[in-house]
């Protein structure tokens, strides 16, 4: 019968894909981080078109008077 360390090193060797604790923590970090840029990207965006209105706004009333 094998050892434990030899079932250990085969089981191992067999699952290379599988991934770590730390694999996972680093996944997650990366998806929070794109979460967080995603939603300065799409502040961004609604700060554009708010800015944009009032711009057009603002010409459309001086074309008015």
């Amino acid at each position: 019968m094998a050892s434990l360390e030899e079932r250990v090193s085969r089981l191992e060797a067999s699952q290379e894909h599988l991934a770590t604790k730390a694999d996972v923590a680093e996944v997650k970090a990366e998806i929070a981080k794109s979460k967080v840029e995603t939603i300065k990207w799409m502040f961004g965006i609604g700060l554009g078109v708010v800015t944009l209105n009032s711009s057009i706004t603002l010409v459309a009333l001086r074309i008015m008077t």
